[in-house]
């Protein structure tokens, strides 16, 4: 069955909640005026596909309140502009996992809305808190939380197949609360988002090519692509002239999506580093807290014999280590520039949190912490000499191991004498950095990066 256009009485009603959203986040404004609106019977809920057409059952969550369904079009929309869903694809997100992402995603817009005054959804969706984790963390962060709890309950249960069920602690979109019925492929009632938050799609969801005859064209590359711009000026705008209360993550991630890093890093990263993550992944790992999916239903000696219980498989994760030179020789300029890089990295990479060390370097190592954000490099911990090798070798201590480092530094300072067992990447800033280049050695790779206040003058 395929979604229909809204009556005129239901549209009607849309526009309403769509005003109470505006009042509270206006900066929204491009997006929920995108949203193509589609009234989904029977689906029980609302939902938003990657091309922007939004579903609600009509029928069902009018009885909700304005108010509350003006904050669960703020979450869908929110879906969108968190790219929600091209983050699943790229994180390789399966098909098993999807209720699973859905909800950490969830949890990492939702703590965002709570600070908009999204009262309605800070009482019912899935907050950060929930997990025992802090606020305004990546949904891959979440994920990788609640994959780990999942995997913990199993061994609880005494290995009882547990899997999937995560999407079912509550989107944010009132299905916690009870008031979703409708049915998902499975027969049971849907609780999700929608393909647009990288989840399942939703029952009535559209092909991408399925315009409804005419109706709902989905929007194109380039029109997603001018809404994202579009709203992250309109965030940063409303943040700088102190209009209301403009939550932190978003302007954080407005920025990131206006001023990205000019650094190739997928490229850069790719040719150096992927081919080792590459070969470490094709030989996955035995992993003994989680059943094979595959084998699960093995028996010795025919269909009465003794089950067999076959170890599943996990593949490795990029994992990087970012030595910044915080020596007194870093001004303030070049230390931003190190800032725009390390969150070029995150944003083009998908990393975050532990896949993503941060090292402060002068000439010893001294702050180790996984990469949050750029407020949290605000403070640059040593200010002596100079020495990378101190915070190349820290790197190689890090717990877990490492992939590759990155050496963000002005290149005044020594380098190992011989190849490090991973990749190390030598960025050089400042206005020495074309001078110091021909100190890196030959096995280190590098490259200038250039201060994008001075390119082009």
């Amino acid at each position: 069955m395929k979604p229909i256009i809204p009556t005129a009485e239901q549209y009607a009603e849309f526009s309403a909640w769509r005003a109470v959203a505006l009042s509270r986040m206006p900066y929204m404004a491009a997006m929920l005026f995108s949203v193509r609106v589609l009234n989904a019977p029977g689906m029980g809920t609302f939902a938003v596909d990657a091309h922007h057409r939004l579903y609600i059952d009509f029928d069902e969550v009018t009885g909700w309140g304005t108010t509350a369904c003006a904050e669960v079009l703020l979450h869908e929309v929110g879906h969108l502009f968190g790219e929600h869903a091209s983050f699943a694809r790229d994180f390789g997100i399966s098909k098993d996992d999807h209720d699973v992402w859905n909800v950490a995603a969830d949890a990492s817009l939702n703590d965002d809305l709570a600070a908009a005054g999204c009262d309605y959804i800070a009482d019912t969706g899935m907050m950060p808190a929930q997990l025992g984790e802090p606020d305004y963390q990546t949904a891959q962060h979440y994920f990788g939380v609640l994959k780990r709890m999942m995997q913990q309950q199993q061994q609880q249960q005494g290995g009882q197949h547990g899997g999937g069920q995560g999407g079912q602690q509550g989107s944010g979109s009132g299905q916690d609360s009870g008031q979703g019925s409708g049915q998902d492929g499975a027969g049971g009632p849907f609780s999700g988002c929608g393909s647009g938050s990288g989840g399942r799609a939703a029952p009535m969801e559209l092909d991408a090519d399925d315009d409804l005859d005419g109706q709902s064209p989905g929007a194109s590359s380039g029109e997603r692509k001018r809404l994202l711009v579009s709203t992250a000026a309109q965030i940063v705008e409303h943040a700088s002239r102190g209009r209301g209360s403009v939550p932190a993550g978003l302007v954080e991630q407005a920025n990131q999506i206006l001023t990205p890093s000019t650094t190739p890093w997928q490229r850069i990263i790719g040719s150096m580093v992927r081919r080792v993550v590459r070969r470490r992944a094709g030989q996955e790992r035995t992993d003994y807290t989680r059943r094979d999916r595959r084998r699960h239903n093995v028996r010795i000696g025919g269909p009465s014999g003794s089950k067999v219980v076959y170890p599943g498989r996990s593949a490795p994760k990029v994992r990087l280590a970012v030595v910044r030179d915080t020596s007194g020789s870093m001004g303030k300029q070049e230390l931003e520039i190190v800032t725009g890089e390390i969150v070029g990295i995150s944003r083009r990479l998908r990393i975050k949190g532990r896949d993503l060390m941060i090292l402060d370097v002068d000439a010893d190592a001294h702050a180790v912490r996984g990469f949050t954000g750029a407020a949290a490099l605000g403070t640059a911990h040593g200010r002596g000499g100079t020495d990378m090798t101190e915070g190349i070798d820290k790197a190689l201590q890090t717990p877990g191991g490492v992939d590759a480092v990155v050496v963000i530094t002005d290149g005044g300072t020594p380098w190992p004498t011989e190849r490090p067992r991973v990749p190390v990447i030598a960025c050089l800033v400042g206005p020495w950095a074309q001078h110091t280049q021909d100190q890196v050695p030959d096995f280190i790779p590098h490259l200038v990066i250039e201060d994008p206040t001075q390119q082009g003058s």
